[in-house]
């Protein structure tokens, strides 16, 4: 038994339309998937309005150590800037009505950084971006100051 069917069907003649076919499929799904994935480039402009801004981490080494739960508004101007107020508890210290500003910074992969600075300190944290239920971004928020543990959120506000 020799196996010269499927060796002349690949040299024959009859596979060149084969293999046109097979190449315009291929290149078809690249196109799309292509499409697919320059929607998914992020600039600093996805942020851009009112958002809810939330953490919650636990300071082990900057005073005050402990616990600490902040939510607020902040206006986001898609230029990589924000301002906004907070209300917060900080190992057991409530704070009502706290100005912060910061900025942030977003790269084509829908990552980048969120710095917020509060009154008496920054806070550093990792960003990922994400599309919310209405089709605006939102960001997941990770602590990367050392001594702190926590997460956060950037969600924009329903109107």
């Amino acid at each position: 038994m020799t196996h010269s069917v499927p060796f002349k069907l690949f040299g024959s003649s009859a596979a060149k339309p084969l293999g046109r076919l097979l190449v315009l499929s291929s290149l078809a799904m690249a196109l799309h998937s292509t499409s697919a994935f320059a929607a998914n480039v992020c600039k600093n402009n996805d942020l851009e309005g009112a958002y809810v801004y939330s953490v919650d981490a636990t300071s082990l080494t900057v005073p005050p150590v402990g616990p600490l739960a902040i939510l607020g508004k902040i206006t986001l101007d898609g230029k990589g800037n924000f301002a906004g107020t907070i209300n917060g508890s900080i190992a057991g210290e409530i704070l009502l009505e706290v100005p912060i500003t910061g900025t942030y910074s977003i790269a084509d992969d829908c990552t980048g950084s969120f710095t917020t600075i509060y009154p008496l300190f920054a806070a550093h944290f990792s960003l990922v971006l994400f599309d919310s239920v209405d089709h605006r971004k939102q960001g997941e928020l990770l602590s990367i100051d050392a001594g702190t543990v926590g997460t956060g959120a950037v969600k924009p506000m329903l109107h």
